[in-house]
């Protein structure tokens, strides 16, 4: 089976509005996590989230400023990947360009904005484009229309595991000879009064709000919730033959698709860990790895008192002992939490440490579990093999694997 390669990056999150910035800040251990500036949050419970304040329009040259949050995310983010991937000038035919992208929630930004103006001003008064807007595939059909794609779409929703999925999917839909190429990845926009909300009540949030960059702390004994976070991660996947008949620049290789659902319940974990353990072994699997062969983790290190411990004990179950020595990057530290896009990030974040063979840093924790997280500076490291987890309400479970 020909190999499946990245020959396309791109990311806008709250540390930078584009990949080499959230590279840079990244290997600074820079959170990106500061009170919510959107909305006031005085009368809530947490009040700090990873926000992107960059005006859309501004970024693109263009203005977009009545398309949703989400929508001009996921167009920026496009931009830089397909400038990044040499598709402006490349012979690709379009037709066999895919386009599988994840979202949690969708167009919800856009949902309360209307929702209210319903409220106070009556139906009249809805934007006309509210419900194509407001559907999550707006965000499939925007990029189709900028730049002619017309290979097989989806959007994917499976919770914080979207992304990760669609990327998943992407993979299949290029091995399965549909397409040669997809761009892939995830966007997600719900730092709204309404989301903040909805998990505030869960408690599923970091209340610590005197002191936001040290609020997500993944596998730390005195973790106390994740912290949201907003923005788009894409990648472009084509089968190797294509990018080398175009001389395109690989970055690394999406070897394996692992992915599985519990079964168990709406939010909570699995304790043991069996369903997680489960999408990893069928990821290894699937890149004819063993799990002796995984250099680097991305684990899904939420933050959260339960997600953490279960996700623990799945790795346990497939590392053994050397779950200690494994490098281990828990990210959402410093991106906070982007459910839906969350593991878009953190598999460009894989991709981006085998291309360099670095390790970076983050700030030191009360290690629950005694994981090697690289403390302080930017480590040089010998990576063959990356491992990027996404464990969802819901019991979603995706693993990535990615190869130097």
């Amino acid at each position: 089976m020909e190999k499946v390669v990245i020959t396309g990056l791109g990311a806008i999150t709250s540390l930078g509005d584009n990949l080499n910035d959230f590279w840079a800040n990244m290997l600074q251990a820079k959170s990106g996590i500061t009170r919510i500036t959107r909305f006031d949050p005085a009368e809530y419970r947490t009040q700090i989230a990873a926000e992107i304040l960059t005006n859309i329009s501004t970024l693109l040259g263009y203005s977009v400023a009545s398309l949703s949050l989400n929508t001009q995310f996921a167009l920026a983010c496009a931009a830089e990947l397909v400038k990044d991937a040499g598709l402006e000038n490349a012979s690709l035919d379009k037709r066999r360009i895919g386009i599988s992208l994840g979202t949690g929630l969708g167009g919800m930004y856009y949902t309360e904005e209307g929702l209210t103006r319903l409220l106070k001003s009556g139906p009249t008064r809805v934007n006309p484009m509210t419900v194509p807007f407001v559907d999550p595939n707006s965000i499939v059909n925007q990029i189709a229309i900028k730049w002619g794609f017309i290979g097989q779409q989806q959007t994917v929703a499976t919770a914080c595991s979207s992304s990760a999925n669609a990327i998943g999917i992407a993979l299949d839909m290029i091995r399965s000879g549909r397409v040669d190429a997809v761009l892939t990845g995830g966007v997600e926009a719900t730092i709204t009064p309404l989301m903040v909300a909805g998990f505030d009540r869960l408690r599923a949030m970091s209340n610590q709000n005197n002191s936001p960059e040290n609020s997500c702390r993944p596998f730390a004994t005195d973790r106390d919730g994740f912290v949201l976070g907003e923005g788009a991660a894409m990648l472009f996947l084509e089968k190797e033959s294509s990018a080398l008949a175009r001389g395109a620049r690989i970055y690394a290789e999406l070897a394996g698709f692992g992915s599985t659902g519990g079964g168990y319940h709406a939010v909570m974990p699995i304790p043991d860990g069996t369903d997680s353990a489960l999408a990893m072994q069928l990821a290894l699997e699937d890149a004819n790895l063993t799990a002796s062969d995984i250099d680097l983790i991305n684990p899904h290190g939420t933050g959260t008192k339960l997600n953490d411990s279960a996700e623990y004990n799945a790795m346990k179950l497939i590392f053994g002992e050397r779950i200690g020595t494994i490098h281990m990057t828990p990210t959402k530290q410093l991106t906070g939490h982007m459910l839906g896009a969350a593991g878009a990030l953190e598999a460009v974040y894989a991709v981006k440490s085998l291309q360099t063979q670095t390790i970076s840093p983050f700030n030191k924790l009360n290690d629950e579990f005694s994981l090697n997280i690289n403390y302080g500076a930017p480590l040089p490291a010998k990576l063959g093999c990356a491992m990027s987890n996404s464990f969802a309400f819901g019991n979603n479970n995706v693993s990535l694997v990615f190869k130097k």
